[in-house]
Formats: structure tokens, C-alpha cells, sequence
């Protein structure tokens, strides 16, 4: 008996195969990519989120205690530290360090112990907007809170 034989027909009856498995896949490609954009944006926003923390507790570390007392007191350094973190300078003005950051968001507390915390709590907002479309209908949200707190020794 003789085998059977498939017949080499050529790149010709295979040719749309590869337009179709194109089309399937780039759309997913291009997800994952804008998803990793996306990611590594709000990782340097919170890495630059927590730089500007830090600098604004270092500042009122150095400014809480009034004098020789060595009592805490944040009050005096309250408004200053919100600008340092905020805008990069305590004096305040000009352009935020992250887009939508405000005085408002940055807290500044007497962390008791001789403590002071210094919190924020930055709205992010993702490029692709508030909220994404779902298949069965309704949204769901892709905004969220950024929250960065740190504690530091008040210096006399």
C-alpha cells in the first residue's frame, strides 16, 4: 500500500494566516505595553512623591523645636513644610512637583516622643483616565491614592 502523501502547495494557500494571528495579537501587545507605560509612571510619581515627603520632614525635624526648650512645636514650620513638599521650595509657588498635588494633600503632625510625621496622600491619576469601560457594563475606576508617611526625630 501505498502512504498517503499531503502535497506541498506552497506559501500561497498559507498567506493569510499570518495577517490573522497579526491582528489577534497586537491589540494585546500594545495593552501590555501602555500597561507597563503606566506602571513605571506611577512608580517615579511615588518615588518622587516620596522624595518630596522626606525633604519636607527633614525640614520640620530641623524647625520643630523652638529655642532651648525642647518642646515640639510644628506649628511655625506647618505651612513651609507643605510648600517644600508640594513645590520644592518652603517659600511656595510655581509648579507642582506631580501634577494635581496640593498644600491640602500634605499633613504635618507632633508625632509625640519627640516626633514629627509628615503624610500625603496624592490622588493619582492614570493617563488613560478615571475610569476604564467594563464588557458587561459600568466602569471600573483606575484612579488611587498615593500614601506616604514618614516619621522623623525632631533635631534641637
Amino acid at each position: 500500500m501505498q502512504a498517503l502523501r499531503r502535497e506541498f502547495r506552497g506559501p500561497r494557500r498559507s498567506a493569510g494566516v499570518a495577517a490573522v494571528e497579526f491582528a489577534i495579537a497586537v491589540p494585546i501587545l500594545i495593552f501590555v505595553l501602555l500597561a507597563i507605560a503606566e506602571l513605571g509612571r506611577a512608580f517615579v510619581q511615588y518615588d518622587t512623591l516620596s522624595y518630596s515627603i522626606r525633604n519636607s520632614a527633614r525640614y520640620v525635624s530641623e524647625n520643630a523645636i523652638v529655642g532651648t526648650t525642647g518642646v515640639v512645636d510644628v506649628s511655625g514650620a506647618v505651612a513651609a513644610a507643605q510648600n517644600l513638599a508640594v513645590y520644592g521650595t518652603s517659600g511656595g509657588g510655581g509648579t507642582p512637583v506631580l501634577p494635581g498635588f496640593a498644600t491640602g494633600h500634605v499633613s504635618v503632625l507632633n508625632a509625640g516622643g519627640g516626633n514629627i510625621e509628615v503624610i500625603a496622600n496624592y490622588p493619582y491619576q492614570p493617563l488613560v483616565g478615571n475610569a476604564l469601560p467594563m464588557f458587561r457594563g459600568g466602569s471600573q475606576p483606575t484612579t488611587f491614592n498615593m500614601r506616604i508617611s514618614v516619621i522623623m526625630r525632631a533635631i534641637s
